[in-house]
């Protein structure tokens, strides 16, 4: 295996930092559920193993195989498990490391719940556009669509506040996501009135966020304009569209066009 060795706890599986010289393991780790993993598998693609912000730490047990990945980015972890893992020994890691927020697979989470010192803070359904034969054209007509550019972030974050369903943002926060992704909007009144964007964008898929429309503008099919043009994009260049979605209304409308809830993802915070 060839490990970079720095070891954080002991134990059967010991919790290690991982560097380039372990990354076809982890990439064929991660792989088994690539659409779970889209931002570990996006930040390690864009990032690598030296980021001076995030570290990556694997559990290896005594045959020196991967069993649980783990993100951690500042106060922020990312953790993904496909089968066993020791749930004490990244239990531990998980406290010591002083979190504000831990989120991942609900499965594997929920195996931790009980020993960390975070609660679950939200649970949504994780969908894959998984029937492409669903997915309507996208055609050009009376909805002009606009990209999302650096020059219209101030109008996109006013949308942001604007919708109930959403937290809201900041300029800074959406030029970071649009650095791993694009995004499409409609423009009404010298304003944006609906978007949808995508983020973590990787070799195989890509995670859309920011489905929304202005409750004045609703029932036009603005965001669903803006959804199928990215995810018509997505389908040619060979990457697979993903999203989270709590709204049974929404989750409708996404499985009408081919898209499929495959599992759910769970955020904990203190």
């Amino acid at each position: 295996f060839n490990f970079y060795w720095e070891v954080i706890s002991g134990g059967m599986s010991m919790i290690q930092r991982l560097s380039s010289a372990n990354h076809k393991k982890v990439i064929e780790y991660l792989y088994r559920e690539k659409e779970v993993n889209i931002f570990l598998i996006s930040d390690i693609e864009r990032y690598g193993y030296d980021s001076y912000f995030f570290s990556i730490y694997g559990g290896i047990n005594e045959k020196g195989e991967i069993e649980g990945i783990l993100l951690k980015c500042f106060e922020f972890i990312i953790f993904y498990a496909y089968d066993e893992f020791d749930v004490n020994e990244f239990a531990k890691f998980i406290n010591e490391s002083d979190c504000e927020e831990v989120c991942g697979k609900s499965e594997v989470l929920e195996k931790l719940e009980d020993k960390i010192k975070l609660k679950r803070f939200r649970k949504v359904n994780i969908f894959k556009l998984s029937n492409i034969n669903k997915l309507p054209s996208y055609k050009e007509d009376n909805i002009r669509l606009k990209k999302i550019r650096f020059g219209n972030l101030n109008k996109i974050v006013r949308l942001y506040e604007e919708i109930d369903e959403f937290e809201n943002t900041t300029v800074d926060n959406i030029k970071a996501s649009l650095k791993t992704g694009r995004g499409y909007c409609v423009e009404r009144e010298g304003k944006v009135v609906s978007m949808a964007k995508t983020t973590s964008e990787n070799k195989t898929n890509a995670m859309i966020i920011g489905v929304g429309t202005h409750p004045k503008y609703r029932n036009r099919s603005y965001a669903s304009k803006c959804l199928i043009k990215i995810c018509n994009e997505l389908i040619r260049e060979k990457k697979i569209p993903c999203l989270f979605c709590d709204n049974e209304e929404a989750s409708e409308i996404y499985e009408k066009v081919g898209f499929e809830k495959i599992g759910y993802w769970s955020i904990y915070k203190k």
